[in-house]
This record gives structure tokens, C-alpha cells and sequence, in this order.
């Protein structure tokens, strides 16, 4: 089998060994500087019994006190959040009826409006009444109105005369038609009993 060469590439052998020797380098040097850091601070912590109780305590009030520093500007945090909390409270009536009067003030102007606007319009509408009454077709309808009026009063009165006198004429023609029958009646009568003798 033919195996290829790239020219540009050249296969040395060392290279991976001179590698693997650097990581072992590095991983001693890494090693030496923690051991120095953890010699140093083991030499810090003390090995004594009291020196560590000491120690503990110093550790424990220092961290006491920062718990006690932090409650204490929460506790001013707390307690000026809670007065602006109360003066807002005690400004809210205030507040209130400030924004009720405003309204009230806006409400009023308006009614105020209104009234002049009706107050305007009725006037207005008064002056138009009056120039139309004032107009000479209205006077002329007016005075057509009255005098229609008179000849309906005159044709009423003259229907009801007439209207009696077609009742009596009605009547009399009723009790002259009854007259005419009764003598018509005898005549027959007359002449049935004159018939046959």
C-alpha cells in the first residue's frame, strides 16, 4: 500500500514525548504552589485548643455584630419607609378632597354652562314665537280661524233648525199617510159592503 506524504507536514517523533514531559512539569509546579498555600495557611490556624476557641469566638462576634450593623439599617430602612407610609397616609383626606373640590368646581362650571346655554335657547325660542305671532299670515290665518269658526257656530245652528223642522214635516206626513190609509181602509170597506148589494 502507498502511503502519502504531505510536504508541509512533518512527522516527528519527539514531539509527543516532549509533550507529555512538559504536562508532568506543569502538574508538579501546580502541586508544589498549592502545598505552599496550604502550609501557609495551616501555619495560620492555630493548633491549640484555646487559641482555636479563641479564635472561633472572635470569628463568631465579628460576624454577630455585621448581623447586628445590617438588622439595624434594615430596622431604620423599615422604620423611615413606614413614616412615609403614614405621612401618605394622613395627606391622603387631604389629597381627597382637594381632588372632590376640584371636580365639583369643574362639575358646577359645567351645570353653569348649561343653564345659560337652556337660559339662551329659550329666549331665543320666546323671540321666535313672537315674531311669528307678529307676521301678517299669521294675523290673516288667525282672523280666517275666527271667522271659519263663526260660520261652523252658524251652520251648526242652521242644521239643527232644519233638522227639527224635517222632523215635524216627517211627523205630520206620518200622521197624514196614517189619516189617508184609515180612510182608505173605510172606503174599502164602504164599497165591499156596497158591492154586492
Amino acid at each position: 500500500m502507498a502511503t502519502r506524504t504531505n510536504r508541509n507536514f512533518k512527522l516527528d517523533a519527539t514531539r509527543p514525548f516532549y509533550a507529555a514531559v512538559g504536562a508532568g512539569d506543569l502538574a508538579v509546579s501546580f502541586a508544589r504552589t498549592a502545598a505552599t498555600d496550604v502550609q501557609a495557611r495551616v501555619a495560620k490556624v492555630e493548633r491549640e485548643p484555646k487559641a482555636l476557641r479563641d479564635q472561633a469566638v472572635t470569628l463568631v462576634s465579628a460576624r454577630v455584630e455585621e448581623l447586628q450593623a445590617d438588622a439595624k439599617k434594615a430596622q431604620a430602612a423599615f422604620e423611615a419607609r413606614l413614616a412615609d407610609l403614614q405621612n401618605d397616609a394622613k395627606a391622603l383626606p387631604t389629597k381627597f378632597e382637594k381632588l372632590v373640590n376640584e371636580y365639583l368646581a369643574e362639575l358646577n362650571k359645567t351645570v353653569a354652562e348649561l343653564n345659560k346655554s337652556y337660559a339662551d335657547l329659550a329666549g331665543r325660542g320666546q323671540d321666535f314665537v313672537t315674531k311669528v305671532r307678529r307676521q301678517e299670515a299669521t294675523q290673516q290665518t288667525k282672523a280666517a280661524a275666527k271667522s271659519t269658526t263663526t260660520k261652523a257656530k252658524a251652520t251648526k245652528t242652521t242644521a239643527k233648525k232644519s233638522a227639527k223642522k224635517t222632523t215635524t214635516a216627517a211627523k205630520g206626513t206620518g200622521t197624514a199617510a196614517k189619516k189617508t190609509a184609515t180612510a182608505a181602509k173605510e172606503a174599502a170597506s164602504d164599497a165591499a159592503d156596497k158591492a154586492g148589494a
